[in-house]
């Protein structure tokens, strides 16, 4: 048996050294309305070892389904363009979030990722940098799923290219959940690699004036806001991406992407 799995181990690296190396995290940074809320939200484009030839993704969980205005000179993954896209199951209050991602190909110009909206939400915003990327077209199979539970689950989606990495992303919404969480994010239990879980707002420590908790259960402003999670993952072999999740306390409306970013072909 040790022998048997010392050569799957020796064929994977062989794989992966015939089909180079996959696509590699480089930086992330993040961006939250507060506790007030906005109608927009900047990023700042997180820095990389090479200036240009990397990949930028720009994410947005916002609540409702605004018409939402993606970075300029970005573009929509196909399905997360904002409005009547990729949207969390209604509930009372009509569509409870919205997921929207753009991405670019970076040339060293880009400073800030803006998003914009209509009307004062409070959002969470992020941009993820990947590096050893199929610059001419790096964006795979995409998904997306929506659900009202604890257990929010990302889709399965067959990807591409061997040596792909699978970007998961969970957005939430959190005016039923908000009275259980007791730390300072609301998505947790996350899935391997994790790269962010945030809420619309940073914690008072850090924001006496635009932040609020922990614990966000104390927070009156949690109802209004949501829960935004990223990880990802490595797929040495096309093919299904694979199940992963997160813990949603309490339960509420939530929207789940798995999103292929490739590496470069030969």
């Amino acid at each position: 048996m040790t022998g048997r799995l010392a050569s799957v181990g020796v064929l994977t690296s062989a794989l992966l050294a015939a089909c180079g190396p996959s696509p590699s995290f480089e930086s992330v940074a993040i961006g939250q309305t507060g506790v007030s809320g906005a109608a927009e939200v900047s990023v700042p484009v997180p820095p990389g070892e090479n200036e240009s030839g990397d990949l930028l993704v720009a994410i947005l969980g916002v609540p409702g389904n605004p018409n939402t205005s993606g970075p300029d000179g970005w573009t929509a993954v196909p399905g997360f363009g904002g409005f009547n896209g990729a949207t969390c199951q209604a509930d009372g209050q009509g569509t409870a979030c919205q997921l929207a991602v753009f991405y670019r190909i970076a040339d060293g110009s880009e400073s800030t990722a803006s998003f914009s909206w209509s009307g004062r939400r409070q959002a969470a915003a992020a941009v993820v940098r990947f590096s050893n990327v199929d610059v001419n077209a790096p964006i795979g199979a995409a998904g997306h799923t929506r659900g009202s539970s604890d257990t929010p689950n990302a889709p399965v989606v067959e990807t591409t290219r061997d040596g792909s990495r699978a970007l998961r992303i969970a957005v939430g919404e959190l005016d039923d959940a908000g009275r259980f969480l007791q730390g300072a994010v609301a998505l947790t239990d996350e899935p391997p690699r994790v790269r962010l879980s945030i809420v619309s707002f940073p914690p008072a420590a850090d924001d006496p004036t635009n932040g609020c908790g922990p614990p966000l259960s104390a927070c009156v402003q949690i109802e209004r806001a949501v829960g935004l999670a990223v990880s990802d993952t490595r797929h040495a072999s096309a093919g299904a991406s694979g199940p992963v999740s997160w813990e949603l306390g309490g339960g509420d409306q939530w929207l789940t992407a798995t999103i292929e970013i490739k590496r470069p072909p030969g």
